[in-house]
Formats: structure tokens, C-alpha cells, sequence
């Protein structure tokens, strides 16, 4: 009997602990973080982030940072999340070497630039390899990949509208975790609101393209709406243009490099103009001012310009 009071006491004495996890708002992070519930078979705090923004004052027992890129503003607020033990599982390529970067004691770096996800990352970290485990690590990387299919496409869009109309991605979270994939009732009116105003979006993103010949290389620069994400705008551009090189743009700045799946342009490269970081097929950076429709003709001509540099 005192062992099954001793392993009951341990199962609570664990459930008391604070466990948060620090996730990329993309699939490829709400993925990485449902494998990470999965794991611990208990329920989490977890909290989207930009890696171009610090990390927040957190407190808690243990803390997982999933698909969070190592940049100097990541890297430099480590220190912000109070915790005895932090693992950083990524895949992005860091902005420094690794080797020159000074991390504290508790933090546990798992980087992999070669990997194609961070959910493939974690699920090799925690060695799942059960049915819904693999289904959930390949949801996350082909989402990252862009390798879209109905089922992808429909979680990317139900990703992004629940960060559109700013609603918990918790739900979701734990929703792949237990292997529940449907997308139905608060889903699914969630979803369905978010297409009707996606719809107009594409349009207004289509309205504000610049399509030009860089150094032989079709290069795309879209202004899109809120409502869009940088990938799924870039997609839309690459169909609509045929370009080789999409730029998406947001109004504050923030700047979105993606290709075709025939071109071999170093993104990164491009990114790097603006101290961005990513990979070298899927990049980020800021551009340092504000965008308009305004001002946007003329930002654009910018882009093309500094890209020309590097091409």
C-alpha cells in the first residue's frame, strides 16, 4: 500500500508544479507544444511569442521554448524567465554561433537547423512515436514546409484566426495533444468567420503587390492585412504571380521572406539585410518603420533596391 500512496503523492506533487511553455505562433509551434502536453500527460500554461520581441517576466517550476528562433532579443531575456530547469528545443538557424553564446546553467539548448520542424525536434527529444504523435509531428512540419494539404491548410487557418480574434490557443493545444484533430463547433464558427474576412483580405493583399526582375530572379513584394499571415500571404502572391521570391510586408514593419519550391535563394541572405534570421527558404526581419498604402510604393522600390545588392 505505501508504494501506491508513494507513486499517488508523486503524480500530485507533479500536477502542483507551474510547467509553461513558450511556443512560435504557427502550426509548427502549437504542434511542437501539444507534443510537449503530450508527454507530460498533464495540462500547461503556454503562451505564444514573437523571437523578434524579449521574452516576458515568467516564473514557473520548469519551462519548454518551442520553435523560438535564437535571436539577440530571445537570446538576451533568457534571463527574464525565472526557472530552475528551461528547455529550448529549435530549429532555426541561431544568430551567433552557438558556441559563442554564454546561456545560463538551467537552460538545455536542442538545436537542429537541419531538422525541417521543431515539432520533429521534440518528438525525437521525447521519443513519441505512438499513431497520434506522428500525426501531430507531421501536421506541424508540413505546415512549416508548406507542403499543404486540406487537412493542413485547415489547422494554418484555424491557427491563424484564433490569433486573429485573439482567442486561447490553449484550447487547441491540448485539443491535438489528445488526438483530436476535428475542427467542429467553436472551431468551426471561428474558422468559417475568419475565411468570410479572409476572402477580402486576399484581395486587398493582390491590390498591394509590386511584382519586378531582380538580378534575373521574379521578386514579389506584398503589403498584407492583418487578418493574413506572412506564409499564407506569400503563398497567395506565389500563385497569383508566379514570382520566384515572395516579400511580405505587415504595417509595423514586419517583414516575411518565402520562395518557390524551384528557386535556391539563401532567404536568410535577404533577412540578413534587415538583421532578420530563419532559414534559408524561410526568413523574418523588421523593417524599422511603419508601412502604409501610403507610403508602400515607394518602401517597395526600398526592398528591391537592398535586394539587389545581395542577389
Amino acid at each position: 500500500m505505501n508504494g501506491v500512496i508513494n507513486i499517488e503523492r508523486e503524480k500530485q506533487e507533479k500536477q502542483k508544479k507551474k510547467i509553461v511553455i513558450i511556443y512560435h505562433h504557427d502550426v509548427d509551434g502549437l504542434a511542437s507544444s501539444a507534443l510537449v502536453v503530450r508527454a507530460l500527460g498533464r495540462s500547461v500554461e503556454a503562451f505564444s511569442h514573437d523571437p523578434n520581441e524579449e521574452f516576458p517576466m515568467i516564473e514557473a517550476d520548469e519551462v519548454f521554448i518551442v520553435d523560438i528562433a535564437i535571436t539577440e532579443k530571445t537570446w538576451g531575456s533568457v534571463q527574464n524567465i525565472r526557472s530552475s530547469k528551461i528547455t529550448w528545443v529549435d530549429h532555426h538557424r541561431p544568430f551567433a554561433e552557438l558556441s559563442y553564446l554564454k546561456f545560463p546553467a538551467n537552460v538545455q539548448i536542442v538545436l537542429d537547423p537541419s531538422s525541417p520542424s521543431a515539432v520533429k525536434l521534440v518528438q525525437k527529444y521525447f521519443s513519441l512515436n505512438d499513431e497520434v504523435s506522428q500525426k501531430i509531428t507531421d501536421l506541424g512540419t508540413k505546415a512549416d514546409m508548406w507542403q499543404i494539404t486540406p487537412f493542413v491548410q485547415d489547422w494554418m487557418n484555424l491557427d491563424t484566426a484564433y490569433s486573429y480574434y485573439q482567442k486561447d490557443k490553449t484550447i487547441l493545444i491540448e485539443a491535438l495533444s489528445r488526438g483530436d484533430f476535428e475542427i467542429s463547433g467553436e472551431r468551426l464558427e471561428v474558422l468559417n468567420a475568419y475565411l468570410q474576412e479572409k476572402e477580402k483580405a486576399i484581395k486587398e493583399l493582390l491590390q498591394n503587390t509590386f511584382v519586378k526582375e531582380v538580378k534575373g530572379h521574379l521578386v514579389a513584394v506584398g503589403l498584407a492585412p492583418g487578418i493574413l499571415s506572412g506564409s499564407e500571404s506569400a503563398d497567395i502572391v506565389l500563385k497569383a504571380t508566379n514570382s520566384e521570391i515572395q516579400i511580405i510586408l505587415k504595417t509595423q514593419g514586419w517583414m516575411s521572406f518565402r520562395r518557390a519550391k524551384t528557386s535556391s535563394v539563401n532567404l536568410l541572405a535577404l533577412a540578413k539585410i534587415w538583421n532578420g534570421g530563419g532559414h534559408e527558404y524561410a526568413s523574418g526581419a523588421e523593417l524599422g518603420k511603419t508601412v502604409s498604402e501610403e507610403n508602400f510604393s515607394a518602401v517597395a522600390s526600398e526592398i528591391f533596391e537592398k535586394i539587389s545588392q545581395v542577389l
